[in-house]
């Protein structure tokens, strides 16, 4: 009997066979869920749906610009913005509490969700973003 494959079967087993960045991102996709689950879930629900004519959905439409998407999760958006034909004109409040870790893992669970996305959005991307928001 050989020990090396068996012992390659055990950590396979202990790690799901896993790249250490397939990890990262998979922690990624797991925190970024529970952030959107108590920072967006509420509006745009758990489905990415919106809420009846009132919240839009989760677009990839917005989902391509991750610098505008870290800018509406920080400083919010006022004013008509058109999803999917449909036109919505309520306020989305900004988080300020959000930090730019936070941010980076919410938008890599929605670009993984509803884009199927498999790169995890950094950290400096969300920094770097968020200095180029029009406040």
């Amino acid at each position: 009997m050989r020990v090396a494959p068996l012992f390659a079967l055990f950590f396979c087993f202990l790690t799901g066979c896993q790249t250490k960045e397939e990890v990262k991102f998979d922690q990624y996709v797991a925190e970024g869920y529970a952030l959107y689950t108590i920072h967006c879930a509420n509006c745009h629900q758990e489905n990415g749906r919106g809420l009846a004519g009132l919240y839009p959905p989760i677009s990839k439409q917005y989902l391509k610009d991750k610098t505008a998407l870290a800018c509406m999760m920080r400083n919010g958006l006022v004013g008509s913005l058109v999803v999917e034909g449909k036109a919505y004109n309520r306020a989305m409040p900004g988080n300020l509490t959000l930090k730019d870790l936070e941010i980076a893992e919410i938008i890599t669970y929605v670009g993984s969700r509803w884009n199927d996305e498999k790169t995890i959005t950094q950290t400096d991307s969300v920094k770097s973003a968020l200095l180029k928001c029009d406040n």
